[in-house]
């Protein structure tokens, strides 16, 4: 039962365009003035809208007319020929403001047949004007026309025979009623067959950040995110949390050494009165230093240091290379140490000095080249402003222009 409902939704979906088809409202004695009419054909008139002025031009009207066309559609409305458009008389009722035009109403077939029933004696095919004085006789306050098409007959033409069907079908309907007339032209369904795409919005995947290792020493809080090694196309990512192998203090210095299983990182740390600094990072190997980066970076006492611009140690060795992507580090004081013969896994991460709040090298990059570019069109500019032309009589090949005159006596 679910598979049947859902093919009869997208059934539904695809055939949604059907459902609408033009509609023209013949009102020359305007009760109607009052209907607005948005023109725009991508604008759809809802059945409830229609529905109201269907009542309004009951109410306002003694006789309405329904002309209906088996099929209808705004392709219909827009043909023409060596003769110009088939609805002659319909365009000059626009212009008269005599008639308004629907680009796209909802169902107005089955709207209209719910309003006025059709019974045999309302009920009239007509291929032509010979038989409009039979269809009415003043009794009945509504009636339906179809439209009989001859063979080999081209549509442009048979909607040409059927505008001026209309228009003296109205005629003489009016002169017999002597009272307000509307008519509706309008058909069954819409030929036009359009499916629409319904495109769901892709949701984004959750971006899962990696959580990090935290490592904590006793006189410094590591966090690293993202540690991995390259060599050549190959690449090793490591996960696991260091092991601290050593830390060496001085009276204004820290060194702390952490293990992993292929290499060691080496932190020296420089104390001053109201700060501390990251002095290098060594990259060491069994024991030996094999490559180191200075970085002199810090923050006051109390804060930490942190970064997302990665921190690559360069093995000059063998040219491999250790890669740190995201790292947090704050060291401590004699006063706020964690414990030399042990740690306080209480002790969190003050409040962070970012390495580049502004700029980074990206971002600097940019504006050198803007700035660059930008310096090479101002020259351009202002060169071209001090561009002057020759005078016509200034040539420097040939002797000075002379003109002599003399003075009549």
């Amino acid at each position: 039962m679910s598979i049947l409902a859902l093919f009869l939704l997208l059934l539904h979906t695809s055939l949604a365009e059907r459902d609408t088809a033009p509609v023209f409202i013949l009102d020359y004695e305007k009760v109607l003035s009052h209907v607005s009419v948005d023109p725009n054909p991508f604008t759809k008139i809802k059945t409830v809208e229609f529905t109201k002025i269907i009542n309004d031009a009951v109410k306002r009207s003694k006789v309405v007319i329904l002309f209906i066309e088996e099929s209808f559609c705004l392709e219909d409305i827009t043909r023409k020929d060596k003769h110009g458009t088939p609805f002659y008389h319909l365009s000059q009722g626009l212009y008269e403001n005599k008639v308004k035009f629907l680009p796209a109403v909802a169902q107005p077939f089955k709207t209209l047949k719910t309003h006025f029933r059709q019974e045999e004696f309302n009920v009239f095919h007509l291929s032509d004007s010979s038989t409009k004085l039979k269809i009415y006789d003043g009794k009945f306050k509504h009636f339906y026309i179809y439209f009989n098409d001859k063979i080999n007959e081209t549509r442009t033409s048979a909607l040409r025979r059927h505008d001026l069907v209309i228009r003296e079908v109205y005629y003489v309907v009016h002169q017999i009623a002597l009272k307000p007339v509307v008519a509706f032209y309008t058909g069954k369904i819409n030929p036009i067959l359009v499916t629409k795409m319904n495109f769901l919005p892709v949701k984004p995947e959750k971006y899962i950040r990696q959580p990090g290792v935290t490592i904590t020493s006793s006189g410094a809080l590591f966090r690293f995110i993202g540690v991995y090694t390259t060599m050549g196309t190959r690449r090793s990512t490591f996960s696991q949390v260091p092991m601290i192998a050593e830390e060496t203090w001085e009276e204004h210095s820290l060194t702390t050494r952490m293990a992993y299983t292929d290499f060691e990182l080496e932190f020296s740390f420089k104390f001053k009165k109201d700060r501390w600094t990251i002095e290098n990072v060594a990259l060491l190997e069994w024991g030996e230093e094999v490559g180191r980066t200075d970085m002199r970076v810090g923050a006051p006492w109390d804060w930490s240091y942190v970064c997302s611009d990665p921190l690559v140690l360069i093995n000059m060795r063998d040219g491999s290379a250790v890669t740190i992507s995201h790292y947090q580090i704050q060291p401590f004081n004699e006063e706020h140490l964690i414990g030399r013969n042990g740690s306080n896994s209480s002790r969190c991460f003050g409040p962070a000095v970012n390495c580049g709040p502004y700029f980074n090298a990206h971002i600097l990059a940019g504006l050198m080249v803007t700035f660059f570019c930008f310096g090479i069109l101002t020259y351009g500019v202002v060169t071209m402003y001090n561009c002057h032309s020759n005078d016509r009589y200034d040539d420097q090949n040939q002797k000075p222009l002379v003109i002599a005159f003399e003075a009549g006596h």
